[in-house]
């Protein structure tokens, strides 16, 4: 790293240490004796004894890590600190006359300014970070045990970042923005050292807005690639393990561009660019990374996430020519009076309407800048299965060849004859010929499985604006279609030919000779095999239109259910949609 890797600064740091001097463990009385003579010096006795480390981080803080520094910390815990892969022993209690033992090791940090936290990483020898402010009150406990029970020991970490404001090295640079992140981790260490560990983080997010691109998975992704290990797996080192996951934000806004062929104003003042917000008041996200076996063959991880009282809001920038007319729309749709029937089905005319919603917390998406409401659901429920062939260092060739040589031997087993005890088989030659394969075709190799299904509770309303649905389409083809890299406006302007050799994830590239000279790993084009199945029900939609407040409101429409599936192979795309009864309401009135 140059001249060096600056890990921590700040202009002002105040450490206090703190160390009991364990005294004897005090001999048990009787019960009654204990009672009567007992006191609050007593009972404080009885506490262990503490041991800890007190840092108060003043104006100027910075903090910077990253994959390097980490491998650096490793390297130096190897050091001072090497696994002697015996089982542990169980910490023997403290008889009474015995020193009284230390339970944990505390270490806690507060931060009274504000500060920064960089996390550093490098693709192809360029310095890509996100970068976080936080501000003063924010701290980070740490809990080490000292003592080993039946089941190992537990150490935790937990703390919390106030007003979060978070931004990454790309063209697009906002990332989150939150009044508070507090978060909580919890590791088990059993006493054999390579018996399954169980890492626990749960993260609580309150007044969040996140602005995300589809470009960002490949960002996370570099991540991620720079932080794991570039050694091929060792089974001798091997230490089973799972991630456990739960995330909970409070109060929501996440904001997806909505461009068409995803181009992106990325300046930082009167952007052009239309906006799609998913806002609610409460959003889980469950998820464990299980890693308990070695160098397996495919993996497997189920995302759940729900939702509670959703809304989607609408926002057309300035330039937009269908800005005021959509707003001029949509305040004199407000304005009228709608009957209390409006959002009832065919056999429910006769309940009572619903109630009036409360007013929910906005952070961008203020009505006052443009923003409109354009559908609300109750609950959301969102299941993601998704399994997938990891690449492993050093063996991506090795599992390739493998993986053709499978695939071989599966077709030829069927030509071939039965086998005889007499006749020797010999299948050296298939496999064999598997490492001098010519370029090998990566739709021939099984595909990585993703299952999604998606679920909204009964009774959304959704008011069908015509700028609404050409957002929609951008949308899936921004995130889900070939339009998923982004390009910036002045980028574009400024280079006409844009390189995906770094992180920022630009993916329009015009020179040949680039295209040729990409290196990508065949099992990085694995193909996919997708399944989508998509259920509503009770639908309440609405046509706005421009009308008196005495006059009528325009058509409306009640859909009971919809059921939609998608299966989408590399070579072929299936599609099923059942809708029942369509109910759609006209005025007498309306013309």
């Amino acid at each position: 790293m140059g001249e060096g890797f600056v890990v921590m600064q700040s202009n002002d740091v105040d450490i206090y240490y703190y160390q009991d001097e364990p005294g004897p463990v005090p001999v048990e009385q009787e019960g009654e004796q204990e009672a009567e003579t007992s006191s609050e010096d007593d009972k404080l006795q009885d506490l262990p004894p503490c041991w800890g480390l007190d840092i108060v981080c003043g104006k100027g803080t910075d903090f910077n890590y990253g994959p390097w520094a980490d491998r650096q910390r490793e390297c130096l815990w190897k050091f001072f600190l090497p696994a002697d892969y015996q089982a542990m022993k169980v910490s023997e209690v403290a008889q009474p006359g015995e020193p009284r033992q230390i339970q944990a090791f505390e270490l806690r940090m507060n931060i009274i300014a504000d500060a920064t936290i960089d996390l550093l990483f490098t693709k192809n020898r360029e310095t890509n970070a996100i970068h976080v402010n936080v501000g003063a009150g924010s701290y980070l406990e740490v809990n080490i045990p000292m003592t080993v029970g039946e089941n190992g020991y537990s150490p935790t970490i937990k703390g919390q970042l106030l007003h979060v404001d978070t931004t990454s090295s790309m063209q697009y640079r906002t990332l989150l923005e939150a009044e508070m992140l507090a978060f909580h981790v919890i590791a088990s260490y059993p006493r054999v050292w390579n018996m399954p560990q169980s890492w626990q983080c749960e993260i609580e997010v309150y007044k969040a807005t996140y602005h995300f691109i589809y470009a960002q998975k490949n960002f996370f992704t570099d991540l991620i690639k720079d932080w794991a290990s570039d050694s091929a797996p060792d089974i001798y080192s091997f230490v089973p393990y799972s991630w456990k996951f739960k995330i909970l934000f409070h109060q929501f806004e996440m904001i997806w561009a909505a461009n068409q062929h995803n181009w992106i104003d990325c300046s930082t003042k009167q952007q052009e660019n239309v906006y799609l917000a998913a806002c609610g008041e409460t959003l889980n996200i469950d998820f464990t990374l299980p890693f308990n076996e070695f160098v397996p063959t495919t993996c497997h991880t189920r995302f759940s996430l729900r939702a509670e009282d959703t809304d989607m809001r609408l926002s057309l920038p300035e330039c937009h020519p269908s800005r005021y007319p959509l707003l001029t729309l949509a305040k004199d749709y407000q304005n009228i009076k709608l009957p209390p029937d409006m959002f009832m089905s065919a056999e429910n005319q006769g309940a009572p309407p619903p109630k009036p919603s409360k007013s929910r917390w906005r952070n961008i998406t203020h009505a006052e800048a443009g923003w409109l409401d354009c559908w609300s659901v109750p609950n959301f429920l969102l299941i993601i299965d998704y399994t997938w062939h990891p690449i492993y260092p050093q063996k991506a060739d090795e599992q390739l060849k493998q993986s053709f040589s499978e695939m071989e031997e599966s077709m030829l087993s069927a030509l071939r004859p039965p086998e005889q005890s007499s006749v020797p088989r010999y299948t050296s030659t298939s496999n064999s010929a598997a490492p001098s394969r010519g370029p090998t075709d990566p739709s021939e190799l099984p595909p990585d499985r993703l299952h999604v299904e998606m679920e909204m509770s009964p009774d959304s309303q959704i008011l069908l604006y015509g700028p609404l649905l050409r957002a929609l389409i951008s949308i899936k083809e921004n995130y889900f279609g070939e339009d998923d890299m982004y390009t910036d406006f002045e980028e574009a302007v400024s280079s006409p030919v844009l390189s995906t050799a770094t992180s920022s994830g630009l993916g329009w590239i015009e020179d040949s000779e680039q295209k040729e000279g990409s290196d990508a790993h065949p099992l990085d084009l694995r193909p996919w095999d997708i399944t989508v199945l998509i259920n509503l029900y009770k639908v309440h939609g609405r046509l706005p239109v421009h009308c008196s407040s005495e006059g009528p409101e325009g058509p409306s429409g009640f859909l009971e259910r919809l059921c939609f599936e998608m299966k989408k192979g590399y070579k072929e795309t299936m599609l099923q949609m059942i809708l029942s009864p369509i109910h759609i309401f006209i005025s007498d009135n309306y013309q």
